[in-house]
């Protein structure tokens, strides 16, 4: 008799593709593997002394009060293209958020990665409380939420206010890659072009730099104050 080797069909690889051991696993290991690979990566392309920096550097984006408007500037100052820059903040992002929409309930029992997941919900439920239009446009305020540099804002707490929105996954995810691409554009391509303009006129440059962090400032300011009107006029 002819050995007849037997082959899984289509319906038992969708069988094994959705058993929740197999699709846990890769769910909890995916996003975590990108950021290895993200180091691995400059450390196969960039000179070691540049790989040391900028690898700090992207260490450092992941411990407050750091974000894209500290960390992508001064990568850019200290001479790092614009588009590396951007591409690796792009990739930490990607993977911080799919690790929160794919294991919010299990990274809360993890111990350091849970505190950090538990801060992230109280900013999400204050701004849904300060902001209660976000609701009816759940998915342009996620999007807003992760572009605007303001404290508690970001990929990790993006991805979990659209899980206490109710949103679905994949949309959580879509919003907060579009936040977070158009922010680190915003940030590199801004910081290149001032770095330019001082370059060919210093006075230009250092005046306009004053200009921005004045106007910020200000919009900061603003924003708190604004916050706390609200919160006086909220019946306790």
């Amino acid at each position: 008799m002819d050995h007849i080797t037997e082959t899984p069909g289509p319906d038992r690889w969708k069988a094994i593709l959705q058993s929740p051991y197999l699709a846990g696993s890769v769910k909890f290991i995916l996003p975590l593997a990108i950021i290895p690979v993200v180091f691995l990566v400059l450390y196969l392309t960039e000179p070691y002394e540049q790989f040391l920096i900028i690898s700090g550097l992207l260490v450092a984006y992941f411990v407050p009060p750091a974000g894209k408007e500290t960390i992508i500037p001064l990568a850019v100052v200290l001479g790092y293209p614009w588009w590396l820059i951007t591409l690796m903040i792009f990739l930490l992002d990607v993977a911080v958020s799919l690790f929160v929409v794919w294991n919010l309930d299990l990274a809360l029992k993890l111990p350091l990665i849970g505190r950090l997941i538990e801060s992230g919900m109280t900013a999400g439920r204050n701004y849904t409380e300060a902001q209660p239009w976000l609701r009816r446009f759940s998915t342009v305020g996620l999007i807003l939420f992760v572009f605007f540099p303001l404290q508690g804002t970001g990929a990790m707490n993006g991805a979990i206010l659209g899980r206490l929105l109710g949103l679905e996954k994949r949309r959580v995810f879509g919003c907060v890659c579009i936040g977070s691409i158009f922010s680190c554009l915003a940030f590199s391509l801004g910081a290149d072009v001032l770095l330019d303009v001082y370059r060919q006129n210093p006075a230009l440059g250092i005046g306009i730099l004053v200009a921005i962090i004045v106007g910020v400032v200000a919009g900061v300011v603003g924003w708190r104050v604004y916050k706390k009107r609200l919160r006086e006029r909220t019946p306790g």
